[in-house]
């Protein structure tokens, strides 16, 4: 067998295992977003029925939408990853950024004043990696929109 062979057999099975691995992962979001789903609907009831509601309670209740937030835009990273490789990275930084914003309202509603800070900083630098992936990493996603926007107007 040559060499070639070798290699054209080696990449399709490492395209099969992250396939593979793709299908697991959005499984298992789809069913945690099944859950969670169920957990917002139980809590929000739980809610409605008492007059006392506590800020632990509302807390956990928006923990649990931004945690549906963070599961869609995993499924949503694989699948734009799937179509453009390239857009792993930025996937991966959205999902931070969301992910941080969510420790911002988190620590608002606590009141921590030195968490708000942490979580306001990790927020501000997350927007700056976007922007620099944006703008530097994939910088022919916002020249063909320029490029159409300019050929479709005349």
């Amino acid at each position: 067998m040559s060499m070639k062979r070798i290699v054209y057999y080696l990449v399709e099975y490492g395209r099969l295992l992250i396939l593979a691995v793709d299908i697991v992962i959005i499984t298992v979001m789809t069913v945690l977003i099944g859950l969670t789903t169920i957990i917002i609907v139980r809590d929000i009831i739980s809610i409605w029925n008492y007059q006392s509601v506590s800020i632990g309670e509302l807390q956990i209740t928006v923990n649990d939408v931004f945690l549906l937030i963070v599961f869609a835009e995993i499924i949503r990273s694989i699948i734009v990853g799937r179509r453009q490789p390239e857009m792993y990275l930025v996937a991966i930084a959205e999902v931070g950024f969301v992910i941080s914003i969510r420790e911002v309202i988190a620590s608002v509603v606590r009141g921590s004043k030195i968490d708000i800070l942490y979580a306001s900083i990790s927020s501000l630098i997350l927007a700056i990696v976007l922007l620099l992936m944006y703008r530097y990493v994939l910088p022919h996603r916002g020249s063909l929109k320029r490029k159409t926007s300019t050929h479709s107007s005349q």
